[in-house]
């Protein structure tokens, strides 16, 4: 098999797009040429070609993630990943990647980071699950929650209105919790706002809330309605997309709206914070029923400036052992030294205090993970008090949270 992996070009945007769709099991749609021209550059994809026909695909969208303190950091966005069934355990993947992660290393991304579609793929190349979510249902007829503060009003708005309040709002809330994304114009445009008939599901068009204190816009809300009827009974669903907030007074507000909807009682966000403290604020917090899964994965690709880039939550010194198989020009020995939050990181000939792989370092890396519980695992190696500290260090007190897939 002689396989040539490179970017595409315009012409071949249309076989390339039918890849992609028969890779995740549906069918290319005509009219998402420019959506896809517009949020995804030709230059930043990558087509593993058997002859003419198109058997891999990849590409990389361009983020800012946010990263523990608030700061936003370069992130290649690894997206839309495929192999043709008939060429698969051939390698195609390894090199798609290899030319993936090379070029981003040349740009001076630090980071790169993905949703995996399958959980196994993507630690050999030096992704870590380095957030979780939770998909959240409950029912309003078996629980409440308690009053809104008096000081936000909500009310619902057409798209229209929506596409002028909530990008700034998102972005004041964005630096708040790391593994938040930048978003483009042309990202709200074609991804956030984007509500054809065909993404539904069987439930309304996107709607939109507002949270307002005074004359201030402080959080909103997206959402679906799916109604649904049990022996002449309301049984309607709200379908959850987003909710963010300024404050915990807004946050409140837009949940006691979501959970006030006559005709539909059953709530549904499918991608939830897993610290919402709305869990606390239910009467029978039983009726919350809560299943964790993996959210964003994350890769070191340039490690001093992306543990520089970070703030700490605790200070100390830590020389870490890094094995980076997939990207050797990462791997070392590294020394990072906290004061007063902010990390200093340099290459040094020294000891490690802990041993992990590129993996382990990117699941740490947003601040949502243990490293102690890494190393009962075997996957951080080190003295209890070099475990320990590597542990207080890492650890932030919010937890990480990616609100979309991409």
């Amino acid at each position: 098999m002689d396989l040539t992996i490179r970017p595409i070009v315009e012409s071949e945007t249309v076989a390339f797009r039918a890849a992609i769709a028969r890779g995740f099991g549906s069918d290319a749609r005509e009219e998402g040429h420019d959506r896809f021209y517009a949020t995804l550059p030709l230059h930043r994809t990558v087509g593993a070609f058997d002859g003419d026909e198109i058997v891999g695909t990849l590409g990389e969208f361009d983020f800012e993630l946010t990263v523990p303190g608030g700061r936003g950091l370069q992130m290649a966005g690894t997206t839309i990943v495929t192999v043709r069934p008939t060429h698969r355990r051939r390698g195609v993947l390894t090199r798609m990647m290899r030319l993936h992660l090379d070029h981003a290393g040349e740009r001076g991304d630090p980071l790169a980071g993905l949703w995996a579609s399958e959980a196994a793929i993507y630690g050999r190349f030096g992704f870590g699950c380095a957030a979780d979510r939770h998909d959240l249902e409950l029912d309003t007829r078996r629980t409440r929650l308690g009053l809104p503060p008096d000081d936000v009003t909500v009310a619902l708005v057409d798209g229209e209105a929506a596409s002028k309040v909530i990008p700034p709002l998102y972005e004041e809330v964005r630096s708040s919790r790391a593994g938040m994304l930048s978003r483009s114009e042309a990202w709200w445009e074609h991804r956030r706002f984007y509500d054809p008939e065909h993404h539904r599901g069987g439930a309304s068009e996107r709607r939109y809330a507002i949270a307002s204190r005074g004359r201030d816009p402080v959080g909103y809300a997206m959402f679906r309605q799916k109604e649904k009827w049990e022996n002449f009974l309301p049984d309607g669903e709200i379908d959850i997309i987003e909710v963010m907030a300024v404050d915990d007074g807004a946050r409140r507000a837009l949940w006691h709206l979501l959970t006030s909807i006559d005709l539909f009682p059953r709530i549904a966000w499918w991608n939830a914070p897993v610290d919402d403290p709305m869990i606390w604020e239910a009467s029978n917090r039983r009726i919350v029923k809560r299943t964790t899964w993996d959210s964003i994965w994350v890769c070191l690709l340039d490690v001093v400036a992306a543990l520089e880039g970070r703030h700490y939550e605790r200070d100390g010194r830590l020389v870490i052992g890094l094995a980076h198989p997939f990207c050797p020009w990462a791997e070392g020995t590294y020394e990072l030294t906290v004061a007063d939050g902010i990390g200093t990181c340099r290459a040094v000939v020294a000891d490690a205090d802990i041993q992990l792989d590129a993996a382990e370092l990117g699941a740490l890396y947003l601040g949502g993970r243990s490293a102690i519980e890494l190393a009962k695992a075997g996957l951080v190696s080190g003295s209890p008090d070099a475990v320990l500290l590597a542990d207080r260090i890492f650890r932030t007190s919010v937890a990480p949270w990616c609100p979309e897939v991409f």
